[in-house]
């Protein structure tokens, strides 16, 4: 039996990052992975889009991204097109998230790759936790695998209701990065919207790095009857298909993505991060940075009820740091995202709107 003061499982953005605070406080921390991470890090179906204040806060080297983005053009099927300007990076999850596991490990962090969690079960005030390799105790757990968290699910908590899911479709398509310039410009992604003629809630994209282009199409999962003839429709558009025009698949691959807060996000020193929580923008899908910050808060949570002696206000002082910090944006945005896409002309509004605010802007003014 191997014995930690936090077990973290999933090193992902938000698994690494609440690894990395928490060796950095003084505690033993164990940072569990069920897939391989190797010299290239782990495949991770995601767009890849961060603002370039991410890339400077985490001083993330510029020869590790995959293409640097001055504007956002967003596509409305019905011929309407809006342009968002502001810097940001194209990165590859597998590098990027390797990048933050290497750092967990610079700070004293035991990494254990290949270790997926088989079993966990609470015992007096500890977890036990099972992989195939190993058995490991501790008294605080990160959530941090995902939005079908293998953690969450031993434990019996609530999983998401369908109409807070959104299931993707990505592919990453090879071509030159040449062709992608003079196609897509060599400095801008591309979102694609429609409700009647393309997707019912969510979006469509065209995400280039050096030489691939992320090409992905996310709609609710509860609205979608055939995801493969749906995604068919985008790949339709004229403009997608001179942008893929002799390109060669390399991945192909669904994942969910969650667009509401799960209903409990502590329990029992059982902490909810990122994807796993649900914490993520309901509007624009992003999830990297709060995934980032909900590792750091449930750590800083710790940190500071063991200072004060009261444990039993973890959950309280957790829910507190997110709401201060983005949670209750967060929630404004999914309340929001219904209206948003209730027809098309309010969608388009809130794309013109899109150009010259943010979104937790437009939402928090009551723009829309």
């Amino acid at each position: 039996m191997q014995n930690y003061d936090i077990i973290v499982v999933g090193a992902g953005p938000g698994g690494s990052i609440a690894a990395k605070t928490a060796a950095e406080n003084g505690y033993s921390v164990c940072l569990l992975e069920k897939e391989s991470l190797n010299e290239g890090g782990r495949y991770k179906a995601c767009g890849g889009a961060i603002a370039w204040e991410l890339v400077e806060e985490i001083d993330y080297p510029e020869n590790m991204i995959g293409r640097i983005i001055e504007s956002l053009e967003l596509h409305h099927v019905d011929g309407y097109d809006f342009s968002k300007k502001g810097k940001g990076a194209v990165i590859w999850r597998s590098v990027f998230d390797k990048f933050l596991s290497d750092m967990a490990v610079a700070s004293g962090v035991i990494l254990k790759d290949r270790e997926r969690l088989i079993r966990i079960v609470k015992i007096g005030d500890s977890y036990q936790i099972n992989t195939k390799n190993e058995k490991y105790s501790t008294k605080y757990v990160i959530a941090a695998d995902g939005v079908t968290s293998s953690t969450l699910k031993a434990l019996k908590w609530p999983f998401f209701e369908k109409s807070n899911l959104i299931l993707t479709i990505t592919k990453e398509m090879k071509t030159s990065k040449s062709y992608i310039n003079s196609t897509l410009g060599s400095d801008v992604v591309h979102l694609f919207f429609g409700i009647k003629n393309l997707i019912p809630i969510g979006y469509a994209w065209l995400f280039p790095k050096e030489e691939i282009i992320t090409v992905g199409w996310g709609n609710q999962i509860n609205l979608i009857k055939n995801s493969r003839e749906e995604f068919k429709k985008f790949v339709a558009l004229p403009f997608v298909q001179t942008a893929l025009k002799n390109s060669a698949i390399e991945i192909f691959k669904p994942h969910l993505i969650p667009v509401g807060l799960r209903s409990q996000l502590y329990k029992e020193n059982v902490f909810a991060v990122g994807d796993a929580g649900g914490i993520v923008d309901p509007i624009s899908g992003k999830g990297i940075p709060y995934a980032m910050m909900s590792g750091q808060f449930a750590i800083e949570s710790i940190k500071s009820c063991e200072s004060k002696d009261r444990l039993d206000k973890l959950g309280t002082q957790y829910e507190r740091l997110l709401d201060k910090n983005f949670l209750r944006v967060l929630k404004a945005k999914r309340t929001a995202r219904d209206k948003i896409f209730d027809n098309d002309e309010t969608l388009k509004k809130f794309l013109s709107l899109w150009e010259k605010y943010r979104s937790s802007e437009i939402v928090m003014r009551k723009l829309i």
